[in-house]
């Protein structure tokens, strides 16, 4: 099992309707791409949070799958749409657990 963590840090002037958004774009991805094991979003609740507010965590099966959801055109669509616009940086990283 991969998991996928990716870490956020919008920009200052993202309002509360667009990260709102984000969360909905990022979690219904469960339901529109097969690879997709589990799925979770939330805030930080290290003490690094202020500098990483928001981690993503995607389960898949292996490298293979998360390949799949990185190009399936809903992971694109989703990044494009509510996450592009308002991030201000990224992290991500893959561990098999």
């Amino acid at each position: 099992m991969i998991h996928h963590l990716v870490l956020f840090r919008y920009r200052a002037d993202a309002t509360a309707a667009q990260l709102a958004a984000a969360e909905r774009g990022l979690l219904a991805l469960q339901h529109q791409i097969p690879e997709i094991r589990a799925i979770s979003y939330g805030p930080n609740l290290a003490p690094s949070a202020a500098d990483w507010p928001y981690v993503l965590v995607v389960q898949l099966d292996d490298m293979a799958a998360v390949r799949g959801y990185a190009d399936h055109p809903a992971h694109v669509a989703c990044v494009r749409d509510f996450i592009a616009p308002i991030r201000d940086a990224r992290l991500a990283a893959d561990v098999a657990l």
